[in-house]
């Protein structure tokens, strides 16, 4: 009848527009409140890892391949990261004798919208003839720590076009360009409340490095000049003493 076609007509041009304006606010605002909502930092997270994992199993793990050995670590790190609830991330364990761990955007991805956009966190684990650190024998307060930095690597792709993305690629030629990357990363890291196993991971490195290093030759995890890639534990301590978030 007319009246109802009028009705319909009524609802599609006024209630419902209506309802997606107040829908959109809605989410909007639930995305900030769940992005301010910053963790404390606490020196020992293991104890609230396994408190939380029934939880965060829950609530992190949508769009994600977690390898079993590692899930609680990536989902308690991922807490620091609201807003990578819905990322596509894809945690892949390789048997390599370099490198410990590194993120990339998945090539097929490079040039979706950020929103579309996929990466994958490649873990380097043990293999025959490998002298180097690895990700496994670190105790879980520094494994939380570096995925914490890894992440935050996530969110700066996440804020770049494609050939943004193809830019960093080309710093990496740059000792100076990965410097400035790789201390900044380190610098949000601990200001998403992850500077106590930031330290962690560092300590844990330095000790695992130790043996590797030639008779007298200067401590990498020292800065050395002006130089400095991946922060000092006494760079890191000196921010986190500067922070408000660990008064």
């Amino acid at each position: 009848s007319s009246r109802k076609r009028d009705a319909l007509i009524f609802y599609m041009r006024t209630i419902y527009p209506a309802i997606k304006i107040i829908s959109t606010v809605f989410l909007f605002c639930n995305s900030l409140i769940t992005f301010s909502q910053t963790r404390k930092p606490e020196k020992d997270i293991t104890q609230a890892m396994n408190n939380e994992y029934p939880l965060l199993k829950e609530k992190n793990s949508i769009n994600k391949k977690i390898p079993g050995q590692y899930e609680k670590q990536v989902l308690y790190a991922l807490s620091y990261f609201p807003e990578l609830a819905q990322t596509k991330i894809w945690f892949k364990i390789k048997k390599s004798k370099g490198g410990i761990i590194a993120t990339r955007p998945t090539v097929g991805s490079i040039f979706r919208p950020s929103s579309k956009r996929s990466y994958i966190v490649i873990i380097n684990d043990s293999i025959g003839g490998r002298r180097l650190p690895t990700f496994s024998n670190s105790g879980v307060n520094g494994q939380v720590g570096i995925l914490g930095h890894e992440f935050c690597h996530i969110i700066y792709f996440q804020n770049k076009t494609g050939f943004g993305l193809m830019g960093i690629a080309l710093g990496h030629v740059s000792r100076k360009y990965m410097d400035r990357f790789e201390n900044k990363t380190d610098s949000m890291d601990i200001e998403r409340g992850l500077g106590y196993q930031l330290i962690d991971w560092n300590l844990y490195l330095e000790k695992g490095f130790r043996p590797l290093l030639p008779p007298g030759a200067p401590n990498p995890f020292e800065k050395t000049g002006t130089r400095e890639r991946y922060m000092s534990v006494d760079h890191i301590r000196r921010v986190m003493a500067q922070s408000a978030l660990y008064q």
